[in-house]
């Protein structure tokens, strides 16, 4: 199929992107989890890991400072977490090298890890508590792997989630916190991949145009949250999520 002008993409793969949008968006919106997360584990089996990652920038980019401004002051949070944030630049950097030497199969094997390993923690450990005497001290390396892991996979969950869950903030505190560091994660990889040419003009345009649909995906996701179990919700996209990082295991290895 011919590709849509300059954009690079199929109209195949621009619908695919357009679906992937609004669902991942909706889940933010109805169950609270990863957008990153649950759009790249879906795009990856469509397009491949290094065409994903920069599609999720521009819109993860608009839903984390929109959260960021309606969570309260960001200047107190940035200043008791601020080792967190600017240890993920160095990460990201390192990861982004990664993502342009290391083989494509592996790093998507490593998306396909931490995608379960998200779903055993999100099962598993909701009484874990991260002594107060340590938070200070887990913080630069929670950063340095985080933002590692973001430049090599596009994931931003681990470790910074279960470690900021670890420290029992109040829920404001949290979504300001975790929104903050997702966007130091952003905006650090949209400068990385914009230079590593990943982040062209076509993948630039596709993610603008696409805000629309993760507004529309998100919104639809709030209004009817309001109306059904989000508990039952989150357990069914937790395990769709599941299902996909094994699949992307187990396609990568049987390739």
């Amino acid at each position: 199929m011919d590709v849509v002008g300059v954009l690079g993409y199929t109209y195949v793969e621009l619908s695919l992107i357009a679906a992937t949008y609004f669902f991942a968006a909706f889940i933010k919106g109805f169950a609270g989890l990863g957008f990153t997360t649950s759009c790249l584990a879906i795009l990856v089996h469509f397009i491949g890991l290094d065409r994903a990652i920069p599609l999720i920038t521009i819109p993860a980019l608009a839903i984390d400072i929109i959260l960021v401004y309606e969570s309260g002051s960001v200047k107190t949070s940035f200043l008791r977490f601020q080792k967190l944030h600017i240890f993920t630049i160095p990460g990201v950097v390192l990861g982004l090298w990664l993502l342009s030497t290391a083989p494509m199969h592996l790093l998507t094997i490593t998306l396909g890890t931490l995608i379960i390993l998200f779903y055993f923690y999100s099962i598993a450990s909701k009484d874990f508590s991260l002594p107060p005497h340590l938070e200070s001290a887990f913080a630069s390396p929670v950063g340095f792997i985080t933002g590692l892991l973001c430049g090599m996979t596009g994931s931003q969950l681990l470790p910074v989630a279960p470690y900021l869950i670890s420290l029992r903030l109040p829920r404001s505190e949290f979504i300001q916190a975790i929104n903050t560091c997702f966007t130091f994660l952003t905006l650090s990889m949209i400068i990385g991949l914009t230079y590593l040419g990943l982040l062209h003009i076509g993948a630039f345009a596709v993610s603008f145009v696409g805000l629309g649909i993760v507004y529309g995906g998100t919104k639809t996701g709030n209004y009817l949250g309001q109306y059904m179990s989000a508990t039952m919700f989150r357990h069914v996209v937790l395990v769709m999520l599941l299902l996909s990082g094994v699949a992307l295991i187990v396609f990568e290895v049987i390739k």
